[in-house]
C-alpha cells in the first residue's frame, strides 16, 4: 500500500511538472469595401486579431531547461470553419537561460517587425500590408517598364507569382493578363524551419531563422529554402527592430496568360515552369516606436527586391510606414500612412484612420476606414475586393466589429 501511495505522489509531481494551456479567439466585422467597379459588402473577420484555436504547453526537465510546444490553427467564426490544421503555427522546441530554441512552421524575424511600425498590425483594411508587402502590375502589353516586366516574369518562373487578380480587355478580346501579384512566400510564415531567439542582453534580444522549404527533390540547390535574421532593442518607450530576409525560389508554379512583348514570345495560361535556386525575394525592415504617453509615434521602411539570376524583374521596391495611436480612456486612436515605390517609381499610397474600445482585457469593439490610391499599373487593394482594372484605381474600406480572446 505504501508503495502504491508513493507512486501516486510521484506520478503527481510529475504533472505538476507540465502545463497545458488551450487558447484562441474570434474577429468578426461587418466590411465595405470599393476597387474600382468591384464591390464587398458583408461579413468580414480578422479586423484587428485573426481568429484562431490552439494549444501549447511546457515542461520543466530540471535546471531551468524546458521542453515546449504551440500548435495553433486559423478558424473562420462567420461559418464556424474549424482550425484542425496547425498551419499557423506548429512548432516544438526547447527553452532556457541559453534562450528558445524552435522547430516546426512558424513566424519569421522579419515579420515581427511589423507591429512596431504600423498601429493596425497585419490585419484589416488599414494594414499596412495591403501595400507594403507585394508587387503588382497591371497590362503587360503597356509599353512602360513597370508592366512590361511581367512577359519577363512568365518567361522565368513563377515562384513568387501568387495571385491574378482581374480579366482585362485588348480589343475584341478578354484575356486574363493583369493582376499578377508578387510575393515572398515566407512574408509571414516559414515551414521546416528551425529558429533561434536570445535571452535579453541590456534591452537587446537577436532572433534567426532558417528554413529547409518544402520536402525538396528538386536537382537545384537550396530552392525553397529561407533565412531571416533580426536585432531588437527595447528599452522603457522606445523600441527599436531590424531585420532580413531571402527566400530562393520554391516549388513549380503555374503562369498567367502573358501577351507577346517583343522580344519576349507569348506564354500560354497555366504554363508550368521549374523554379531554381537563382530566383531570390530579399527584404530589410527597419521600424521603431516612442511611446510619449499621451501617444505612441512609430515609423517604418522596408525594402523587397525579386531577382531570377542575372535578370533583375523588378528592381527594389520601397515602402515608407508612418503611424500614430493615442489612449483617450478604454478608447485607443490610430492613423497610419504608408507608401510605395519601386525605382523610384509610385506604386500607391494609403490612409488609414481607426479606432480600439477595450470593453475588459479580452474583449474589445473597433472600427477603420482606409483609403489605397493605386498609381496606373498597380492594382492592389485593401481587401475583399480584386481591382477591375490597373489604371491607378482607388480601393476604400470600412470595417467595424469585436474581437475576443481566451
Amino acid at each position: 500500500m505504501l508503495a502504491a501511495l508513493a507512486a501516486v505522489a510521484a506520478t503527481g509531481a510529475a504533472f505538476a511538472q507540465s502545463t497545458v494551456t488551450l487558447f484562441g479567439g474570434a474577429d468578426l466585422n461587418m466590411r465595405s469595401v470599393t476597387t474600382g467597379a468591384n464591390k464587398f459588402n458583408g461579413m468580414a473577420q480578422d479586423g484587428i486579431y485573426s481568429s484562431r484555436f490552439g494549444v501549447n504547453g511546457t515542461e520543466d526537465l530540471g535546471g531551468g531547461l524546458k521542453a515546449n510546444f504551440h500548435f495553433e490553427g486559423g478558424m473562420a467564426p462567420d461559418v464556424g470553419t474549424p482550425a484542425v490544421n496547425f498551419t499557423r503555427k506548429s512548432v516544438i522546441g526547447l527553452s532556457g537561460g541559453f534562450g528558445e530554441v524552435r522547430l516546426g512552421r512558424d513566424y519569421t524575424p522579419l515579420f515581427t517587425v511589423a507591429g512596431i511600425a504600423d498601429p493596425f498590425g497585419t490585419n484589416g483594411v488599414g494594414s499596412s500590408y495591403n501595400l507594403a508587402n507585394v508587387i503588382t502590375a497591371g497590362d503587360p502589353t503597356e509599353t512602360n517598364d513597370q508592366n512590361a516586366y511581367l512577359a519577363k516574369v512568365a518567361a522565368a518562373a513563377s515562384s513568387f507569382a501568387t495571385a491574378q487578380a482581374a480579366s482585362v480587355s485588348n480589343g475584341a478580346t478578354n484575356r486574363l493578363s493583369s493582376g499578377i501579384t508578387l510575393a515572398d512566400p515566407n512574408a509571414v510564415r516559414a515551414n521546416n524551419s528551425v529558429a533561434y531567439y536570445s535571452p535579453t542582453f541590456n534591452g537587446f534580444t537577436v532572433s534567426g531563422m532558417y528554413s529547409f522549404g518544402g520536402e525538396n527533390t528538386a536537382l537545384a540547390k537550396n530552392a525553397g529554402t529561407a533565412t531571416s535574421l533580426k536585432l531588437a532593442y527595447a528599452n522603457g518607450p522606445l523600441s527599436v527592430a531590424f531585420a532580413t530576409q531571402t527566400t530562393k525560389g520554391g516549388a513549380p508554379g503555374a503562369n498567367a496568360a502573358i501577351a507577346a512583348v517583343a522580344p519576349y514570345p507569348a506564354i500560354p495560361a497555366n504554363t508550368v515552369v521549374a523554379a531554381t535556386a537563382d530566383q531570390k525575394w530579399t527584404s530589410n525592415f527597419i521600424a521603431a516606436s516612442y511611446d510619449l504617453g499621451v501617444a505612441k509615434l512609430s515609423a517604418g521602411y522596408k525594402t523587397d527586391k525579386l531577382a531570377f539570376g542575372d535578370l533583375d524583374l523588378s528592381g527594389t521596391a520601397k515602402s515608407t510606414i508612418l503611424g500614430v495611436s493615442a489612449p483617450v480612456g478604454a478608447l485607443t486612436l490610430k492613423a497610419s500612412y504608408v507608401a510605395r515605390k519601386i525605382e523610384g517609381e509610385k506604386l500607391g499610397n494609403q490612409v488609414a484612420l481607426g479606432g480600439v474600445y477595450d470593453l475588459s482585457k479580452r474583449t474589445a469593439l473597433y472600427a477603420t476606414y482606409a483609403v489605397l490610391k493605386n498609381e496606373a499599373g498597380s492594382g492592389l487593394s485593401v481587401g475583399s475586393a480584386a481591382a477591375s482594372d490597373f489604371t491607378g484605381l482607388k480601393s476604400k474600406g470600412f470595417e467595424a466589429g469585436v474581437k475576443h480572446s481566451f
